[in-house]
């Protein structure tokens, strides 16, 4: 049996080096170029999804107008623009000049700090009628603590320009792309992404 042949790490360590030297370039995009990132992203995904539904459809092996092609349309398209409008439902409140978390979404239950995070919009009540979602924090988290440090990213408190290296999933298409925009816009790093070979 023969040996693997020895990675050649240059070309990555180029890039993160390149990365690197300009995360700080990301961490400085004002709150309306961002905003209009996403905008034009959200049109995208609406143009591409008939192709992402297709070309998941064909890697499985069957037709995009299969029954069973629902799926690929949830997991990708779908969950991609679900997020993306979230992300800016957040970001135009900041830009209005209001609070990122609506004080009527926080409340204690059981002795934590409890915040409703969906449905945000009338779109969500609409479209997922009756579901809803909270995020409970750690305990001892105080409802002033977490109206103070909610996005701070974006209320005068930018983290450190940072690379982040994102190993892509294989088994949800839109997995990736949404751990990407968690690096970019809620922690304000930059990212490296490694796609799991069965995306090819």
């Amino acid at each position: 049996m023969t040996a693997a042949p020895a990675l050649d790490t240059a070309p990555l360590d180029l890039a993160v080096s390149d990365l690197h030297e300009s995360a700080a370039s990301w961490t400085a995009v004002p709150l309306p170029e961002r905003i209009a990132l996403l905008e034009r992203m959200l049109r995208r995904i609406a143009d591409g999804a008939p192709g992402m539904v297709a070309d998941a459809a064909r890697a499985k092996g069957y037709d995009a107008d299969s029954g069973w092609a629902a799926e690929d349309w949830v997991a990708a398209p779908w969950a991609l623009a679900q997020t993306v409008g979230a992300y800016l439902h957040v970001l135009r409140r900041l830009a209005a000049g209001h609070d990122p978390v609506p004080a009527r979404s926080v409340r204690t239950r059981e002795g934590r700090t409890v915040v409703g995070v969906f449905p945000a919009t009338a779109t969500d009540r609409l479209l997922l009628n009756g579901f809803t979602a909270e995020v409970w924090t750690l305990p001892g988290t105080t409802r002033e603590q977490l109206l103070a440090g909610a996005a701070g990213e974006y209320r005068g408190r930018p983290g450190e320009p940072a690379v982040a290296l994102v190993l892509g999933a294989g088994n949800v298409a839109a997995i990736t792309p949404l751990d990407i925009l968690h690096k970019l816009y809620a922690e304000g790093q930059v990212v490296l992404a490694k796609m799991n070979p069965v995306n090819a």
